[in-house]
């Protein structure tokens, strides 16, 4: 054996490199692979027939993605606002580069506030029909409730006692105008083409009006929501009324459950 070996070195060793050579480029090329691999999960290229989960998202796909995704609410808002949803959603996505929808931390307050503009520029989209419903009071308070989480200044509990001694969230001359907080304009009630948009424009009033120029207590509230004037001439809220609306507030003030789209949608198809 051992002369066979000396006899046939040369060979052995020109097979040793041999082997060596196939084992180093297998190795190579399983490397080369696996990084292709890596850079096809992150080129991108729309004529390619890359799958889906290894290629970027284009920021239109990403966009339909999110809106899908967030569908109640703008089914919602669109109910709400009386838009065709189709519509408010093309609109929309014409538009959210410019209100940053995608980078938004609150998508409620964004597209409030972009449907008002729409509505306030494009009114021929809009259905100002009055729509009245037989809403119940847990509806009505699960939307002040809602409303006060995205107006977070205002106080859910005093916005809720309001409306309670108000309206009672039962008075049928009040809900035919989805007024359940009594605001007046001209002498006359507010009319709102419907209950959540009448609701919603009860707490933006709070939010803007009072709580947003300090008028944060029952009291200060009052000198301007429900006035009189005392002995001495100056104004100040009706006592009877502040003392009212303190009651109330009881029936509200650990109500801590957040709201969402889902139990909205849950509370009105129970009517």
């Amino acid at each position: 054996m051992k002369e066979y070996i000396i006899r046939n070195k040369k060979g052995l060793i020109l097979v040793s490199i041999g082997v060596f050579l196939l084992i180093f480029s297998f190795v190579l090329n399983k490397s080369l692979t696996k990084e292709e691999l890596e850079v096809s999960t992150i080129s991108y290229n729309t004529d390619a027939e890359v799958p889906e989960s290894k290629r970027l998202l284009s920021e239109e796909e990403l966009l339909d993605i999110y809106i899908n995704s967030n569908i109640d609410t703008f089914d919602f808002y669109s109910e709400m606002f009386q838009i065709d949803k189709d519509t408010l959603i093309s609109k929309v996505k014409e538009d959210y580069k410019t209100i940053d929808l995608l980078n938004t931390d609150n998508l409620d307050k964004t597209l409030l506030n972009y449907i008002e503009n729409l509505e306030e520029n494009n009114s021929e989209l809009f259905n100002n029909k009055l729509n009245i419903s037989n809403p119940s009071k847990d509806y009505m308070v699960a939307l002040i409730k809602y409303f006060t989480n995205i107006y977070d200044n205002v106080d859910f509990s005093i916005a809720a006692a309001i409306a309670q001694i108000e309206s009672g969230y039962s008075s049928q001359y009040m809900l035919n105008k989805n007024n359940i907080f009594g605001g007046m304009s001209s002498g006359s009630l507010i009319r709102y083409k419907n209950i959540e948009y009448g609701i919603y424009s009860y707490v933006k009033l709070l939010s803007e009006g009072y709580f947003g120029k300090g008028l944060t207590t029952v009291e200060e509230i009052g000198r301007v929501y429900n006035p009189t004037f005392n002995e001495a001439g100056v104004k100040v809220a009706k006592a009877s009324w502040v003392n009212n609306v303190n009651i109330a507030i009881e029936n509200y003030i650990n109500m801590n459950e957040e709201v969402n789209i889902d139990m909205l949608m849950n509370l009105k198809t129970e009517l």
